[in-house]
């Protein structure tokens, strides 16, 4: 019984490491990218194996990944924010807002204007910040961005364990060749 056991933890760890090469192994076509993110997530991406191809100025390219931010308030949150708003207003901004949002950081990779996967991540984030303070519409503070930066090699795993993408790719390879 032993014995079953450990041949079958010796082939369960075999897969998964076979898996986990082939991950390493697999490259996307060039593909455009936008987001309403920073820079330094594309300079993150780019310097995955699988995105070497990703550019910003790739324009007129049929495939697309688009990397969007929004935020869920959540119902802790909107109490929160109205009354640390009302406060705020109140003392002519010595105190400071403070939110309690989901931030979902979505992946969406697109093939002539038509959605071919979708991956979301969602993490809760609790700010205060001062009325006055001006740190720019699509900015996000460092520790955000440090979660954000974590979520990459998330979507990595998953974009690559995508069987319409990974179809997508074998498709480009039969037409234009291997994929440098």
């Amino acid at each position: 019984m032993n014995t079953l056991k450990a041949t079958l933890g010796i082939v369960l760890t075999l897969l998964a490491a076979g898996v986990q090469a082939e991950a390493r192994d697999f490259k996307l076509p060039p593909i455009m990218y936008y987001s309403t993110l920073e820079k330094s997530l594309f300079e993150n991406l780019k310097q995955k194996p699988i995105f070497s191809q990703l550019d910003e100025e790739l324009y007129g390219s049929p495939l697309r990944l688009a990397v969007t931010h929004t935020f869920a308030p959540t119902a802790g949150g909107t109490a929160t924010g109205l009354t640390s708003a009302v406060l705020a207003g109140g003392s002519l901004g010595l105190l400071p807002i403070v939110s309690n949002n989901d931030l979902i950081i979505t992946y969406t990779v697109a093939a002539h204007g038509k959605t071919l996967a979708t991956f979301s991540y969602a993490e809760n984030f609790t700010q205060a910040t001062n009325i006055y303070s001006n740190q720019g519409l699509n900015q996000l503070d460092k520790k955000t961005m440090d979660w954000v930066m974590t979520t990459v090699d998330k979507f990595i795993a998953d974009v690559s364990a995508n069987t319409q993408v990974r179809e997508l790719t074998s498709e480009y390879e039969f037409y234009f060749g291997a994929i440098k």
